[in-house]
């Protein structure tokens, strides 16, 4: 039993490598690389959207500001991202795939942090899309819900409003925790617990660690599951989840 608890408190990869003395509990801890598989999209996306570019096209360079202010601050030598980084690009990519461009997301997401008064309001608890307009969600003077299009800046329905992001929870103010694996609460992403990189909810087994052990041990779910005293669901749902961000092969 003494090399199966071994495995369950190995560090994440962020933790061990390069940059993490810019880490902090509580605040979570990915590299552009870790923050794309996580999200769907590039690590250069992920660096473009957090840390800014410039481009030259037929004349001088032109510099895009970053998306919004990264929780460990944009001069890092080794950038990181934060949890709330992470979920505010989840929904940059998201939005892309919905065909939005990148003009009006930076337009919503200014506004929308202008009303949040939170420089993440795409991780904010008052935040809210159909997938086609973006919403903020707030109090009115008069304490009924208040929702505003953050594009035309019109009063829209509640009710053509649907929640989305069914798979975070929240607290008063902000995102707190990430389920990534679809219709499932065996894997998670929590800034409380391992920098933020994905577990298993029940013993904090990092789901990269599981898929290396599934690996090593002969792809056996059964003796995974012995090893670190864990259900075989938790170990499905977390090779389900590293076969979805491509850290195992389906063969």
């Amino acid at each position: 039993m003494r090399r199966q608890r071994a495995w369950v408190f190995v560090q994440p990869a962020c933790a061990r490598g390069a940059g993490m003395h810019y880490a902090e509990f509580g605040i979570g801890a990915y590299t552009p690389s870790e923050a794309g598989k996580l999200v769907g999209t590039s690590a250069t996306n992920i660096r473009r959207w957090l840390f800014g570019y410039s481009y030259a096209h037929h004349g001088p360079k032109t510099a895009q500001a970053p998306l919004w202010q990264p929780q460990y601050g944009i001069d890092q030598d080794e950038p990181l991202l934060g949890f709330r980084d992470l979920i505010e690009a989840r929904f940059v990519a998201r939005l892309r795939e919905f065909g939005i461009g990148m003009p009006t997301i930076r337009l919503c997401l200014m506004t929308a942090a202008q009303i949040a008064e939170d420089p993440h309001p795409f991780s904010s608890a008052h935040f809210r899309t159909d997938g086609k307009r973006l919403f903020l969600e707030r109090m009115g003077e008069t304490g009924n819900r208040d929702v505003i299009d953050l594009k035309t800046l019109q009063h829209a329905f509640p009710k053509v409003i649907e929640a989305s992001f069914l798979d975070l929870e929240f607290d008063d103010e902000k995102a707190t925790r990430w389920f990534p694996l679809a219709k499932s609460r065996e894997v998670v992403a929590d800034p409380e617990r391992s920098f933020g990189q994905p577990i298993v909810e029940n013993g904090g087994v990092p789901t990269r660690r599981i898929a290396q052990v599934f690996v090593a041990e002969g792809r056996s779910v059964d003796r995974v599951a012995r090893l670190f005293e864990i259900g075989k669901i938790a170990v499905k749902d977390a090779l389900a989840f590293e076969r979805q961000i491509g850290g195992l092969a389906t063969a």
